[in-house]
């Protein structure tokens, strides 16, 4: 199970860890320290001037527990629901929410199908901006939501969220996630903002979701789709779209890519990255970054291979910048000068001025010499 924050705060939902018991020194220390700090904090309270600050709310106003169904399989210890059900079978997923403030609450639940973000990490909690084509089906429709639940304050209540598997048998696991948010209103956003407490943070749960009809094994499958100019960050880079097509992930992912203009041997760019994952039928679009360059219009070819264990998929490809696409994309990259280079002007100019003498003078020797002719 995975939790998301927006606004900067984040509070990891994961099962308890106990560890070794502290010797009694280490317990002491601990005490005292504890002791020291809190008198800091009251000192700090009494003698420093009360600033405003953002409110971070920096404890979550519900709470979240998947109960998990008969038909759970192995995801359980690591809480997230893993099903194995026969095409067109329906169960039922449910989550205990509990609203623990004094204060009314709206809760929204959405669910979301898996994808591989730029980084290479397989983010549950949001779509994709494209789903990917190979997808037999997606999590959202599968799982039938409620949008939103309203919670009176310290309610808790189990919500159920029906769940129907396509009625077309599919190969391999359909990955995703459900979603629970409070819903934050803008009323409350602004009156927040009026008593100086800043913006509001929005926190929710991220509850993973792994279906299937059966757990053969499935290879995992890569292909080499696109590469192209692109941006990240406002950053220029070449993006490989790198699809993993078959229903199963991809684990401990590592790619290694090369750039070179068509015709030479000289590497322009390279990078690589290792430790990454890919959702079942999804795409990645990874990047190989200039480091500062240029975009300069051509033609280029890449040279790509991915490993994930035993497996190694190596591509190589040709693709071209247009003028127009470099020219736009270098405006937008941050960190490229678009500052007009003075000394190309100057040179400029000076080759102009001497072009323009030279042609002054030869127009007056042609008119002394028509001159001297006359005469």
């Amino acid at each position: 199970m995975q939790q998301e924050t927006t606004g900067g705060n984040s509070k990891l939902f994961l099962p308890f860890l106990e560890g070794e018991p502290l010797l009694t020194e280490q317990r002491m220390r601990m005490k005292w320290i504890k002791t020291v700090t809190c008198a800091v904090i009251l000192l700090s309270f009494f003698f420093s001037p009360r600033l405003s600050y953002a409110q971070t709310e920096s404890e979550l106003n519900f709470y979240v527990t998947p109960i998990l169904p008969e038909s759970q399989l192995e995801g359980g210890a690591l809480g997230y629901f893993d099903l194995n059900l026969g095409a067109g079978e329906r169960d039922e997923l449910a989550l205990e929410i509990g609203n623990g403030s004094d204060q009314a609450i709206e809760i929204e639940i959405s669910a979301h199908t898996a994808f591989t973000n730029v980084n290479g990490v397989v983010e549950y909690g949001r779509d994709a901006e494209s789903p990917d084509p190979t997808l037999p089906a997606s999590i959202d429709e599968l799982v039938e939501v409620p949008e939103t639940v309203s919670f009176d304050p310290l309610e808790k209540r189990i919500i159920s969220l029906p769940i129907t598997m396509p009625e077309e048998e599919f190969k391999g696991v359909l990955a995703g996630g459900i979603r629970i948010k409070e819903v934050i209103s803008e009323e409350e956003q602004t009156q927040s903002a009026e008593q100086g407490l800043g913006i509001r943070n929005a926190f929710s749960y991220v509850i993973g979701v792994v279906v299937s009809n059966n757990r053969s094994a499935t290879d995992p499958g890569l292909e080499l789709l696109d590469v192209f100019a692109d941006q990240v960050n406002y950053r220029n880079v070449f993006s490989a779209v790198i699809q993993n097509y078959t229903s199963t992930f991809v684990n401990q992912l590592e790619v290694t890519a090369e750039i070179r203009s068509v015709g030479s041997e000289t590497i322009l760019y390279e990078t690589s990255q290792s430790a990454m994952q890919m959702a079942p039928n999804s795409h990645m679009h990874f990047p190989i970054p200039l480091n500062g360059d240029r975009f300069r219009n051509g033609e280029y070819v890449l040279n790509l291979t991915a490993r994930s264990g035993e497996e190694e998929w190596s591509w190589e490809q040709t693709f071209s910048v247009e003028a127009e696409d470099a020219r736009r994309l270098n405006e937008l990259d941050v960190t490229v000068d678009t500052s007009l280079n003075w000394w190309m002007i100057a040179t400029a100019g000076l080759i102009s001025l001497f072009l323009l003498l030279a042609i002054i003078l030869i127009v007056r020797q042609k008119k002394n010499a028509k001159e001297g002719g006359k005469s």
